[in-house]
């Protein structure tokens, strides 16, 4: 239509349509087509298909797989929509919206429902990748909240396509480009205490890691409240070196310091907490969407907070800092969610099937020299290995939405649903238009 955009080398708007969150393998596309409608999708796509020009879809431009070079990049940001209703507990979402977007429109309708930790970020392919979130104790992961789903032409619902619901529900990115999706909503009062949650920071030295991970444990063990949070290794304001403990907690504050109080009890440098929103869900985080330099965000999953690994992570997020200069801003964390219960959209068939891992390694590199980019991905490899030390290779877990890199059986550990996939691939998508995912 007249006002989809088609961008060359020589129009103005180009390069700024390239900028990404990340500049690791960032590659220049022969055309960038900015679609305003689902039509303008379908007919992008027939085009590029029948002329043989492969594409890759971007939304947030987070992904490190929205790049392409010699093909054509389909731009989402043009193509937006956002429809709350309340009296269905659901909310449709259309093309490019990302996080922000989202939490404004559903917090206006004192609603809710799972959002990620970035505000630039893509909500359709973060759903349809598995939808780790904060929100996870209350309601699920993402895609385990997906009503239904329009992927370019096809429809999908509990009534339409249901095999290809299932597939999208955790694996969304690989049989398709998803145009839509449509989410179960919560009332904000459903979260308690109004639906304002409390955020927490405590900062030890980093010389005390494994005295603080082994209270944090218990913490978590132990807690009748659901809650989330980070146990993060960071430079800190003053280059020190320090751990920071940010819980997310699910009721008042004095119900928040009292589950807590066994790590104030540890005497931290400093201890802080506020009250938020949902509309201002990551706010705080704003610094870590800035588009440029080069960063990757990879997790894996675990099945318990080991003190001696997280101090061995210690040693080597310091040598880190110290060997690769200008990564000062790497962050390695591991975030908890208490378990989620085994009820309402938790029991909603989806191809993710990680639904018992709780704890996550996630992996921040964040640097500013190209020339570093096979040693940083060393220590990367190095972190995992660290925390997969006690974990047998069969048990490996790795979030598909950040790691496409490893085996496929890392990211779907039910050989039942990875059969099942592979025929559905064969069936949507047998020449791997969109990727070779499954084939």
């Amino acid at each position: 239509s007249p006002k989809s955009a088609i961008l060359t080398a020589a129009d103005p708007g180009f390069r700024e349509s390239l900028s990404r969150w990340s500049s690791i393998d960032l590659n220049v596309p022969d055309v960038v087509v900015q679609p305003i409608s689902e039509a303008d999708v379908v007919t992008t796509i027939q085009e590029a298909v029948a002329a043989k020009v492969p594409f890759v879809p971007a939304c947030g431009g987070h992904s490190l797989w929205s790049t392409i070079e010699n093909g054509l990049i389909i731009d989402l940001s043009r193509y937006k929509g956002i429809a709350t209703d309340t009296s269905q507990h659901t909310v449709t979402i259309k093309g490019g919206v990302v996080m922000k977007e989202l939490q404004l429109a559903l917090a206006q309708a004192s609603q809710f429902t799972t959002v990620g930790n970035g505000n630039t970020v893509g909500i359709i392919p973060y759903c349809v990748g598995g939808g780790i979130s904060s929100y996870t104790p209350l309601i699920g992961y993402a895609c385990e909240n997906i009503v239904s789903a329009r992927v370019v032409v096809v429809e999908v619902s509990s009534a339409r396509n249901t095999d290809l619901l299932w597939a999208i529900r955790g694996a969304g990115q690989v049989f398709g480009l998803v145009t839509e999706i449509v989410m179960r909503t919560y009332d904000l009062s459903s979260m308690g205490n109004s639906g304002v949650r409390q955020l927490g920071m405590l900062t030890y030295p980093s010389s005390r890691a494994m005295e603080v991970c082994e209270v944090l444990a218990k913490v978590i063990s132990g807690s009748d409240r659901p809650s989330a949070g980070h146990f993060m290794i960071v430079q800190g304001s003053s280059k020190e070196h320090v751990c920071n403990v940010a819980p997310q907690f699910f009721g008042t504050r004095p119900e928040f310091q009292r589950a807590f109080q066994p790590l104030a009890d540890l005497e931290p440098d400093s201890n802080m907490d506020m009250p938020s929103t949902f509309d201002v869900h990551s706010d705080h985080l704003y610094s870590m969407c800035l588009k440029g330099d080069f960063k990757r965000f990879s997790q894996i999953g675990l099945a318990v907070l080991h003190p001696e690994n997280f101090g061995s992570l210690v040693k080597l997020h310091k040598e880190l800092l110290e060997t690769c200069p200008g990564a000062e801003k790497s962050v390695f964390s591991l975030e908890w969610h208490t378990p989620t219960p085994d009820k309402g959209a938790r029991e909603n068939p989806t191809s993710f099937g990680l639904k018992g891992v709780d704890i996550w390694l996630n992996i921040l590199t964040w640097y500013t020299d190209s020339g570093l980019h096979d040693k940083v991905q060393e220590f990367e490899r190095k972190a995992c290995e660290i925390m997969r030390s006690d974990i047998i290779p069969e048990a490996y877990v790795t979030y598909t939405n950040t790691s496409r890199d490893e085996p496929i059986e890392n990211r779907y550990k039910d050989p039942g649903a990875v059969n099942r996939l592979k025929e559905l691939k064969r069936r949507w998508d047998p020449t791997g238009v969109f990727n070779r995912n499954f084939l």
